[in-house]
């Protein structure tokens, strides 16, 4: 594919800012790439505050938007645009300002307005899939993820539905994270927790494994990094690596590569220290895990 010579496999000499533009804080942590998805800007349920902390406070050599990153879906009276929303699409053009490279990647709630996306990030890199490569050469295929959920076969106006759904069962489980949030007992002790399982019977996709893997071997890679799930993982298949990178709807989780060649899933809490900011997700420790 020729996507390859998007990303340099030599390339290991650190990230230059771009003179013309301020260099990030002296605080803030430096990678080779980045992956984030399922943004969901336009929505209410987008953690935009999150973010653009964690925008702010990291920069890389390339930045992939791996879809989902404006819901196409959430249109009309649901459309909502906050001023964080707004800071986020500054901050990533900020970065592309510094010279990192910011790749697209369409995902199913944001691939029919792509006028959009190039109205709010300007010019930008737009594939349906890419394949980069690590600085320990290792390939890996990088795509949204909708393309495995057979739940999305459908015709397109129940898929459309089926969003709308998931943008009220969002508000719901706003709701539900305010009353966890709440030590009082009663009636939000006794419904949190049927209110939190529904949540998640109906926001959940799965993917189909045997084509993940298939379309790997097709492209010659070592593993994939993905999305659409709001699951972040990072597991075999096989002997296929599957890293997904999260969302920033619920988890607020991003995927990271040092300049070793190291990948790290990393989960952003703005209220912690620079030093303890980072937490794995595969082991649900406050300790990083390195693949």
């Amino acid at each position: 594919m020729d996507d390859d010579r998007l990303i340099d496999p030599q390339g290991s000499t650190r990230w230059q800012p771009n003179p013309a533009w301020p260099v990030p804080a002296a605080s803030a942590s430096s990678f080779r790439s980045v992956w984030i998805s399922d943004l969901h800007l336009g929505t209410r349920a987008c953690k935009a505050d999150a973010l653009l902390n964690f925008l702010q406070r990291h920069i890389a050599e390339s930045l992939y938007l791996v879809g989902d990153i404006v819901d196409g879906w959430n249109h009309g009276r649901a459309w909502y645009w906050s001023a964080a929303q707004d800071a986020v699409v500054r901050e990533i053009a900020n970065w592309r300002h510094h010279g990192a490279r910011v790749v697209f990647l369409p995902g199913n709630h944001d691939e029919m307005n792509l006028d959009l996306v190039e109205f709010l990030f300007g010019p930008i890199c737009i594939h349906s899939e890419i394949v980069h490569s690590t600085a320990e050469g290792r390939r890996l295929l990088v795509t949204h993820g909708h393309q495995f959920d057979d739940s999305l076969s459908s015709v397109s106006w129940l898929a459309k539905m089926g969003g709308q759904a998931y943008t009220l069962v969002l508000r719901i489980n706003e709701w539900s994270v305010r009353e966890r949030l709440n030590t009082d007992r009663g009636w939000s002790a006794f419904l949190k927790r049927p209110v939190t399982k529904t949540v998640g019977y109906i926001t959940a996709t799965e993917s189909d494994e045997r084509e993940i893997v298939r379309i790997v071997r097709r492209q010659r890679a070592d593993g994939i990094v993905c999305g659409h799930t709001h699951r972040p993982a990072q597991q075999h298949i096989g002997p296929i690596l599957y890293l997904n990178d999260g969302d920033w709807v619920e988890n607020c989780t991003a995927l990271v590569e040092d300049y070793d060649g190291a990948l790290r899933l990393l989960r952003w809490e703005p209220g912690l220290s620079p030093g303890i900011d980072r937490q794995t997700i595969a082991s649900e420790q406050p300790s990083e895990t390195i693949i």
